[in-house]
């Protein structure tokens, strides 16, 4: 996001000047002046064979301002800092002395992606335009035959920052834009901003164009240092880690000293974004039936009733098994996700389990509308272990095309399949009916709906 503009009073000076020289003299060759319908490189002279520019440009005086926007350059002797982002034709090269004003982003067209792989620590010389993209300073190759890996070397850098100086909205690191930098011990601030990205302390954004999905993290959490070029994109200065590795040292935030209840959570009287502790609480279910790593289970305060039971979200699950009626100590951050109130645990080794017992009785429901969406106790009872009886199936589709494995009993309550594989889920027909139902109270997709966890749980009349 070059600010200084000095090198548009040159190119127009320069422009007058080659129009009184003949043709190739003075060096005039390098200043894009128009180009014409068979122009494919952006060289600017009519045709697609992807002339270079200015010999001896430096990514230093691009990102200083003393190269104007649209010209054509060759800058030699660079190293690559990032993998490629395939879809987004994005990667970062940088000048090996490394410091301010030493990187900027490359825009590659697909030819280039797939016609030279590029990695971390190729040198490389390039040919391309100049151009400013929303705001970030970019060097746009088009042609196969414009860029080429001449060596290899370490790559450059990390420059030391704080996270105050690139902030996602400081004008002020500017100099940074480009620049493989890192941060000393950052803290969690934020675990996703909506798309996937952490904030740290100090206002700095973790991006993901080359690391995604970022890795779990919790509130509090720190890394011994995160890694990588400073990208600018949607108005905002982003940190791009460009492995795994660029995130180094992850420690979560020190269990809580006092345990938290899931009522004063379901009640609302904590926080979203709380790093809590729920001690001796009560699995009311096993794992979803998702195979990945990520997957969920409820759990129960013993005294049960309203507000007494929330969902456990686990990054990877990492071979923890967790049946009814395990008494769990569980360590999260408190989170809202889509609205379904639950604990975000980042390892398994943040649930204990402490031993296990009977499993809970579900609350009886008298009457279905109760907990079914807009109901007077679904908020009460969400996740919470509930049963209702004598119901009958009203609606064997509620959504067209049927998605979500998902049927209608008494109350308009919906019944889904959170704990079944929809391969394995046989819907009932039009009109049967069920002395009871049991499972824990969901919220999904603007729908409250009751969730059986296995067929014991649906005993029919």
């Amino acid at each position: 996001m070059t600010t200084l503009r000095l090198g548009v009073s040159i190119k127009n000076f320069c422009l007058l000047a080659c129009s009184m020289l003949p043709l190739g003299v003075g060096g005039c060759t390098g200043f894009i002046t128009g180009g014409g319908a068979n122009d494919e490189t952006g060289d600017g002279d009519g045709d697609d064979t992807g002339d270079t520019g200015e010999d001896g440009v430096s990514i230093y005086a691009i990102q200083r301002g003393e190269i104007a926007e649209g010209t054509l350059v060759t800058i030699k002797g660079v190293v690559v800092t990032s993998p490629v982002n395939a879809d987004k034709g994005l990667a970062f090269v940088q000048e090996p002395g490394a410091g301010e004003y030493s990187g900027i982003s490359l825009y590659l067209w697909s030819e280039v992606v797939t016609g030279v792989p590029l990695k971390a620590g190729d040198v490389v010389d390039i040919t391309g335009e100049y151009a400013e993209f929303f705001g970030v300073s970019q060097i746009v190759v088009k042609n196969v035959g414009n860029i080429s890996v001449v060596g290899s070397a370490a790559v450059p850098g990390p420059d030391l920052v704080s996270a105050a100086e690139i902030a996602r909205t400081n004008p002020a690191a500017e100099p940074w834009e480009g620049v493989r930098v890192q941060l000393v011990n950052p803290t969690i601030a934020e675990t996703n901003d909506g798309f996937g990205q952490y904030v740290v302390e100090g206002d700095a954004l973790i991006g993901n164009a080359f690391v995604d999905p970022l890795p779990q993290v919790q509130l509090e959490g720190s890394f011994a240092s995160i890694t990588g070029p400073l990208h600018y994109s949607f108005n905002e200065f982003k940190l791009m880690p460009a492995s795994a590795a660029d995130l180094a040292g992850y420690q979560g935030p020190p269990a809580p000293a006092d345990p938290t209840s899931i009522y004063a959570i379901q009640q609302g009287t904590i926080s979203e974004g709380t790093f809590v502790k729920l001690d001796d609480v009560v699995a009311t279910s096993g794992f979803t039936w998702s195979n990945s790593p990520e997957t969920a289970f409820f759990v129960q305060e013993v005294a049960s009733g309203p507000f007494s039971g929330i969902q456990v979200f686990l990054a990877n699950k990492a071979g923890l098994t967790i049946e009814p009626g395990d008494r769990l100590t569980v360590v999260g951050t408190y989170k809202e996700f889509f609205g379904m109130s639950q604990i975000e645990v980042s390892s398994a080794s943040n649930v204990t389990k402490l031993g296990s017992g009977p499993t809970l009785a579900p609350e009886l429901i008298a009457d279905p509308a109760d907990i079914a969406t807009g109901g007077a106790l679904a908020e009460d009872y969400e996740g919470v272990l509930v049963q209702v009886e004598d119901v009958v199936v009203t609606d064997e589709n509620p959504d067209a095309p049927d998605e979500f494995g998902e049927f209608v009993v008494t109350g308009d309550l919906r019944i889904n399949d959170v704990f079944f594989a929809i391969s394995d889920w046989t819907k009932p027909a039009l009109g049967a009916s069920y002395a009871s139902i049991t499972g824990p109270l969901v919220f999904s997709f603007s729908n409250f709906k009751l969730s059986p966890r296995d067929a014991a749980d649906l005993v029919g009349n």
